[in-house]
């Protein structure tokens, strides 16, 4: 029999994000706006160096906003299958982004954040720092793992169910925490 299970974690405040979701639209037509009055200028024969300036400024801004726009609007996807713990990060339900895939015999340590071991694992050098989760009153855990020769440290917000089931696969002494 498979162990199977999967989670959602999704802002529980999402008032800022949504407000911030809508502004970045907003300000992207603007933006998109007044880049396409400097082009049409440019294309009527006004060459000057500051349309030509404003229009690549306007179309860069254009850019950067559309491409993190979708940054408002996060959800972190674990999954868990037989060992395996894989964690996506969605962005406003349109684009999937794999941030790893865990194999909970590689996890040198892991367990809730608020236990004592965790600081000693957050202060070590030459450690890759991963927080992905969204809401920091969650009950959050920590896996500690060496993947190609880089230590990294992640922290997630996973229900009790799912570290149960991660702990069943974990080797003896990993576990840091009450039982």
């Amino acid at each position: 029999m498979d162990n199977f299970r999967e989670e959602v974690a999704v802002k529980r405040n999402r008032a800022f994000n949504n407000i911030a979701y809508f502004l970045s639209w907003v300000f992207l037509i603007l933006v998109g706006f007044i880049g396409l009055i400097n082009l049409s200028a440019l294309m009527a024969g006004q060459f000057s160096i500051p349309t030509i300036v404003y229009t690549l400024v306007a179309a860069g801004l254009c850019f950067l906003i559309w491409r993190n726009k979708d940054e408002f609007r996060t959800e972190y996807e674990y999954t868990f299958t037989n060992g395996d713990l894989d964690v996506a990060k969605v962005m406003a339900n349109s684009r999937r982004k794999l941030m790893t895939i865990l194999n909970m015999k590689n996890v040198d340590a892991c367990g809730p954040v608020d236990h004592q071991s965790f600081n000693l694992y957050l202060s070590m050098k030459d450690v890759k720092k991963h927080n992905w989760f969204l809401n920091r009153e969650a009950k959050l855990y920590y896996f500690f793992f060496t993947k190609n020769s880089v230590k990294h440290l992640i922290v997630v917000e996973l229900s009790d169910e799912m570290i149960k089931m991660c702990r069943q696969y974990l080797n003896y002494g990993i576990w840091q925490g009450e039982n």
